[in-house]
């Protein structure tokens, strides 16, 4: 006589049949999913400072063949390194961001010739700054602060600058274009390895896969907004030749491979690609999305926005929409995993705001953001 298995039961006895399943099946340990889009890159930092004036966090910035220039928008670190260094900057009636704003830039670390009673300014136990190729060993040379711009009292578009070289017995690292400052602390400092650590660059898609991303990325992008704008009738332009990794903002695309953890690669995809709406109006719809090669990974990193194209200038589309498109992708190599961040530049089309910005795409988080241009940088 056979027995009835509740069905909850057997439900249960037939996943764990397939998870034992060589080669195929479900897998026995949770499958990965792709972490929730953000709307837009916020000002970041985790930038902290101890008593000792040590430094300690993570930095955006971009390098040049001779230096490298971290940027901190933060606020609350910039107030700090002020009060501990230039104290002077609080001393009369008009505040800490008045006088930055008066004075455009100041300098917390003087010559050895002039060196002020606050010591020798802000350190680190250990610097690091990761490119596309690796990471190395840096030193810390200068630390800046430069005042807004903005009438108004308040500190947006404040920065700090921390100027950072290499040793001079290092190897030549690859430090120009974009990069990730990473500062350690004592304790953290001790249990990583110094120096130049590279790491063999990622070979670049084929030009048939580039295509087939951008395909999928505009795909996906019709597939958006026909669901949120079921009336619109968006339309390609046919005739509009998307160029890749190019410095073009719009018909444009940036394609770029990064390591995903382990032995995966997976590729981001940022689109700002022309739409027509009725045969006359234009609109620019832009994404950032990461897909493995065989499309079974599909990541949205950004939540796909929709600009509006009056003569030749760019706005945000509908009353709930983002003035934001983002550009130059840059794959960069995270100091503690195998695997890549991801570096990146928003544009704010509504006020010109520029923001650099590093997400690690294993969980969408931004590491660090700080900006860069804007109507008070």
């Amino acid at each position: 006589m056979h027995r009835l298995i509740p069905a909850g039961l057997a439900a249960f006895l037939a996943a764990a049949v397939l998870a034992c399943a060589p080669g195929g099946g479900v897998e026995s340990v949770p499958r990965e999913r792709p972490p929730t889009p953000l709307d837009s890159l916020p000002l970041a930092s985790d930038v902290r400072m101890d008593s000792a004036g040590y430094l300690a966090g993570s930095f955006v910035g971009e390098g040049t063949s001779r230096e490298v220039h971290l940027l901190s928008s933060d606020t609350v670190l910039i107030e700090a390194l002020a009060r501990r260094f230039r104290p002077d900057l609080f001393q009369d009636e008009f505040g800490l961001w008045h006088n930055l704003r008066r004075a455009r830039v100041v300098t917390l670390t003087p010559r050895e010739r002039r060196r002020t009673v606050a010591g020798r300014g802000p350190r680190a136990a250990l610097a690091m700054v990761g490119s596309p190729l690796g990471h190395t060993e840096v030193t810390v040379s200068e630390v800046l602060l430069r005042g807004s711009r903005c009438i108004e009292r308040g500190a947006r578009g404040a920065r700090a600058e921390l100027i950072v070289q290499t040793e001079p017995a290092a190897d030549d690292p690859p430090l120009r274009g974009p990069v990730l400052g990473t500062f350690l602390s004592a304790g953290e400092s001790d249990r990583r390895e110094r120096g130049l650590i590279r790491r063999p660059q990622l070979p670049e898609p084929s030009p048939a896969l580039v295509d087939e991303l951008i395909e999928r990325t505009a795909l996906d992008l019709d597939s958006t907004f026909a669901a949120r704008y079921p009336g619109l009738q968006l339309r390609p332009l046919h005739s509009a030749r998307i160029e890749v990794n190019t410095l073009a903002d719009i018909d444009a695309a940036d394609v770029i491979p990064f390591r995903a953890g382990g032995n995966r690669v997976r590729y981001a995809v940022s689109l700002r690609q022309r739409r027509v709406v009725g045969g006359r109006d234009t609109l620019v719809a832009t994404a950032v999305m990461a897909w493995d090669s065989a499309g079974a990974w599909r990541q949205e990193i950004f939540q796909p926005t929709l600009l509006s194209s009056t003569g030749g200038r760019l706005d945000a589309y509908g009353p709930v929409g983002r003035p934001v498109y983002w550009r130059r992708l840059q794959p960069i190599s995270d100091v503690a995993y195998s695997r890549d961040n991801i570096w990146m530049e928003q544009v704010n089309v509504r006020d010109g705001r520029v923001v650099w910005g590093i997400i690690q795409p294993r969980g969408n988080v931004v590491v660090a953001a700080a900006e860069v241009e804007g109507v008070c940088g």
